[in-house]
């Protein structure tokens, strides 16, 4: 991959996370040295440089260079909670939303009449990874680069983080080899589930489900892993939860085979 060459969300899905760098800076304001650069080793694709210009993360192909003045960097450090997953691969990733505001109802014909939509979305603040045994947040807030593990809580800041992973509906369409599913969130993204010869994916297509329209801009893939069998079936509780998702209280899981 070219130095500097931006990485997409969906560049990670699938990447094994070899290393992890970390440059920690001293700061004026803060009590402890703060997480100023951020490198993820991936097999294949090289290091990946994450960094926060402010709010949200920025994700780019770069070489551990250009530590700034001052910093130090550390390998694989113990109080990451990153570096607990080295080894395994990437198995989902899924955009974390920072929002002011409340909610909107919708009575479209893709979703449950009177499911709830977000509104007043600020910006973006990160990404979620999911690995087996467990997930981790990037976060960019306030010019903070934040990596919270499973367990952490960011106190009052949590109640205005979402990611759009809970499903309003589940329509299935196929049995086995594959087994595959239509899905909407509760924000209403349209989601392709797929499993076959032991693997699993998630894929986001703007357009819904109407394949002629899956190459359109912002489709991509969200989470794909192998389970090193060769089965073609798999039930939906079991796929949801190496996904990363869940169903939403009140969601439809409906036979559309």
């Amino acid at each position: 991959m070219i130095d500097q060459e931006p990485v997409a969300a969906a560049d990670l899905v699938g990447a094994r996370l070899t290393r992890v760098t970390a440059a920690l800076q001293d700061r004026q304001s803060a009590t402890a040295p703060q997480l100023s650069h951020l490198w993820l080793h991936l097999e294949d694709l090289g290091p990946v440089l994450v960094r926060s210009p402010g709010t949200g993360l920025s994700f780019r192909a770069a070489d551990v260079t250009g530590v700034p003045a001052g910093a130090g960097t550390t390998t694989d450090p113990a109080d990451l909670p990153l570096t607990r997953f080295l080894g395994r691969p990437i198995r989902s990733v899924s955009t974390i939303e920072y929002r002011e505001g409340g909610t909107a109802t919708t009575t479209g014909t893709a979703l449950p009449s009177g499911t709830a939509l977000p509104t007043g979305t600020a910006f973006t603040a990160g990404l979620a990874l999911g690995f087996e045994g467990g997930r981790v947040r990037l976060l960019g807030l306030d010019g903070a680069l934040l990596v919270v593990g499973p367990e952490e809580h960011l106190g009052g800041v949590e109640a205005r983080l979402h990611e759009d992973t809970a499903l309003a509906r589940v329509v299935w369409t196929c049995s086995s080899s594959p087994s595959q599913w239509n899905a909407w969130t509760t924000g209403g993204r349209y989601l392709y589930f797929r499993y076959r010869h032991g693997e699993g994916s998630v894929e986001h297509f703007p357009g819904g489900p109407d394949p002629d329209t899956w190459d359109e801009e912002g489709s991509g893939l969200l989470a794909r892993w192998h389970d090193g069998s060769r089965g073609g079936a798999i039930d939906l509780v079991d796929f949801l939860v190496l996904a990363s998702l869940r169903l939403a209280p009140n969601s439809e899981v409906l036979d559309g085979r």
